[in-house]
């Protein structure tokens, strides 16, 4: 007879409760870590002209970025009203040109 999932499990567990089975508990890490200092004069803070400068690059980069959607948008509402102009204008002529 096939052996059931309870009784492989139990074989499986009474294994790891053996003596001669390796331990599977996580090793610790000891609380006296070293770090060695690189340089005494070392700092995480930017220098403020270079934060100065990226904000005013963002803000250039904003401004072009405005201009440039400006400008597409103009430009699509040109293109859009010369087509409503021409069709409108052969519209006006095939009405003249028909009506008599």
């Amino acid at each position: 007879m096939a052996i059931s999932r309870v009784q492989k499990f139990k074989e499986y567990r009474n294994s790891l409760i053996k003596e001669e089975a390796p331990d599977l508990e996580t090793p610790k890490s000891s609380a006296n870590t070293e770090v060695e200092i690189i340089g005494e004069d070392t700092t995480s803070t930017l220098p403020m002209d270079q934060v100065i400068k990226s904000i005013n690059e963002n803000e250039q980069e904003l401004a072009i970025a405005k201009r440039q959607r400006t400008v597409s948008i103009v430009k699509w509402s040109l293109i859009i009203t010369g087509i409503v102009l021409v069709i409108a204008a052969i519209v006006i002529f095939g009405i003249i040109v028909w009506r008599n």
